[in-house]
């Protein structure tokens, strides 16, 4: 690249590798989301099939049952949930019918009544990562209002209705659009727009600078952009989950039927099936953490060498998380 800035060559391959890393992540968040939607297409067959076996006319009067039987606080909270979501994507509407159907088929099963309510919190936080992972796939994809609105409902979801059930913080749903050497990227920031990285291959001084504070902005993109990945697998093992959990409720209510074991006896072994899987939900809820996202990354880099000479630590990376989330609240309030 030059011959006063030799490392500018370094520079420019490790924002090519930053901007390349960005872009996978953000098809896999797209896979991920097309996968979870796949397993919710077919629990939702199975959750009408064990709501009519059951005697309840739809797969609405089987929610309404568990509804029914939350604390007033829970139900609030899902109430306000369903009614933000209503004019979303219809992948966010099926997975919290999904989530909804499976704490339906808990309370019938006998779940207890603390049980239920950490069930219905914890599927709640699973459609708020959700909102988020769609959000960016709509931004990145020029949808800019779609995502934007996902966005905004994912923000006021955990600051309000979820508040204390995730770590998830406004930083999380605050991302501007960026090109870097022809990829669309998903990056931090409040206002959302198309900025384009322009690297000057004629000065090298100011080249050096350039893809300095590339590499900063990308290394604290790619931090966001893993949570986010990681949020979207956490809704995606939730789904698989719920589609086994289904599944399995399908074989009991089998067994009932040609008379093998009881009712009773079906509900017990899947309340105990629920019970086991809503403390995993937890453990999946808060294993996504900016220091966990560093860590992977740190690890992937080491792995093949990379050249982070001049990328931001930790502490610098969570700064400018900490600051977007900032602007992001003052942006948020003035905007209400």
């Amino acid at each position: 690249m030059g011959i006063w800035f030799p490392d500018n060559e370094n520079r420019g391959n490790r924002v090519e590798q930053l901007a390349s890393d960005i872009e996978h992540f953000q098809e896999q968040v797209k896979q991920d989301v097309e996968d979870g939607k796949n397993h919710d297409e077919r629990a939702i067959e199975y959750l009408n099939k064990l709501a009519k076996e059951r005697g309840f006319k739809s797969l609405d009067d089987l929610i309404a049952e568990a509804e029914s039987k939350l604390s007033q606080e829970d139900r609030d909270k899902y109430r306000e949930m369903k009614n933000k979501v209503q004019e979303l994507d219809d992948n966010v509407k099926l997975a919290l019918t999904v989530g909804s159907g499976v704490m339906g088929i808990g309370a019938i099963s006998g779940l207890s009544a603390e049980a239920l309510g950490l069930l219905c919190n914890r599927q709640l936080v699973m459609v708020g990562f959700r909102m988020i992972a769609i959000g960016l796939l709509k931004l990145v994809a020029g949808e800019t209002e779609v995502g934007l609105k996902l966005l905004s409902v994912a923000a006021d979801a955990f600051s309000k209705i979820l508040k204390g059930e995730s770590l998830v913080g406004k930083a999380a749903t605050a991302f501007k659009v960026l090109k870097v050497l022809g990829r669309v990227l998903a990056v931090l920031g409040v206002i959302i727009d198309v900025v384009t990285f322009v690297i000057d291959f004629v000065e090298e001084s100011k080249q050096r600078d350039t893809l300095r504070e590339a590499t900063k902005e990308l290394c604290v993109a790619r931090v966001q952009v893993q949570m986010t990945k990681d949020y979207s697998r956490a809704t995606l093992f939730f789904s698989a989950d719920a589609r086994a959990t289904l599944d399995y409720a399908d074989t009991l209510q089998g067994l009932v039927d040609d008379g093998t074991i009881t009712q009773e006896k079906a509900d017990e072994k899947l309340a105990e099936k629920i019970d086991e899987w809503i403390p995993k939900l937890k453990e999946a809820i808060e294993g996504v953490t900016e220091q966990s996202a560093y860590d992977s990354l740190k690890t992937f880099d080491d792995s093949r060498t990379s050249w982070t000479n001049e990328d931001p630590d930790y502490d610098y990376i969570l700064e400018k998380i900490k600051n977007i989330q900032d602007e992001s609240k003052k942006s948020h309030a003035i905007s209400s």
